[in-house]
């Protein structure tokens, strides 16, 4: 299968255009990452993860989203494939990258698509067969409590290489944090705060200020294909994995699904 049967049509940005408007842009057409141009030309990519990162540092914390540009966010390094690429090989290029998609150009050089873990994660669909247990992480997952802080539960998500975790207390998930979640956190955060307190505050909001609560749940036993479809339905990239009581037994994500892709759709064994 080529990358040209599943890439989608780019959503694009120009570089000089307010944050602000691209994070509206991105909950607008419901996607996770804007193509940057300027003049018709590739500049970069930007994602929730660069706008929490560009609105937690704290030398802008003090500056209102309305007041920066997608410019000082976006990430100007670009890895592009061509349509004609085979959607495992992209899907090997994604996992030994760390990327979540990639603009796709054609011989030419012009920008006629993206593809990113979310329509690789549509083919996982079709899989009834294959159980979450099979792909999911069970060891060390990585959690944070409802009352932590936002900017230190993020940076344990950033330094494990995650884009999402869950909430949870005594074990029993409560809720979802995504970097998409953070972003919005972060963008009411600097509107609503006054210049003056930001960088005072900032540490004081919590994970439950900006927790999905109530997230979708799968079941070790589940499919790959309904745990898919959960994911995509609720526009997420993550999906705790629970047993008895809502208790904490794993995750899985568009990452699990772009890997078992990448496997040439096989579970890898413990060996590979």
């Amino acid at each position: 299968m080529q990358v040209s049967q599943i890439m989608v049509e780019p959503v694009t940005i120009d570089k000089d255009q307010r944050l602000s408007h691209a994070l509206e842009l991105l909950e607008k057409k419901g996607v996770e990452r804007l193509v940057v141009v300027q003049n018709g030309e590739l500049q970069g990519i930007l994602t929730y993860a660069d706008i929490a990162d560009r609105l937690g540092v704290s030398k802008v914390v003090a500056l209102s989203i309305k007041r920066l540009h997608v410019s000082s966010a976006m990430t100007d390094t670009v890895i592009t494939v061509s349509p004609d690429d085979e959607v495992t090989d992209v899907a090997q290029l994604m996992i030994e990258r760390g990327m979540s998609g990639c603009p796709v150009v054609n011989a030419e050089g012009a920008l006629v698509g993206v593809i990113t873990k979310v329509e690789i994660s549509r083919l996982v669909e079709r899989f009834d067969k294959v159980k979450v247990e099979e792909l999911m992480t069970k060891e060390d997952i990585l959690q944070v409590n409802p009352v932590a802080r936002l900017i230190k539960a993020r940076g344990d998500m950033l330094a494990a290489g995650y884009s999402g975790m869950p909430v949870t207390d005594g074990g029993r998930v409560l809720g979802l944090i995504t970097e998409r979640m953070v972003a919005d956190a972060m963008a009411r955060f600097t509107v609503e705060v006054p210049d003056k307190h930001r960088a005072n505050q900032v540490r004081q909001i919590r994970v439950v200020d900006a927790m999905l609560q109530q997230p979708p749940l799968v079941s070790p036993e589940d499919s790959i294909a309904t745990a898919a479809a959960k994911m995509l339905e609720a526009k997420l990239n993550t999906l705790p994995v629970v047993g008895k009581g809502n208790r904490l037994v794993g995750m899985i994500s568009a990452t699990d699904f772009t890997r078992f892709v990448a496997n040439k759709f096989k579970v890898q064994s413990a060996s590979e």
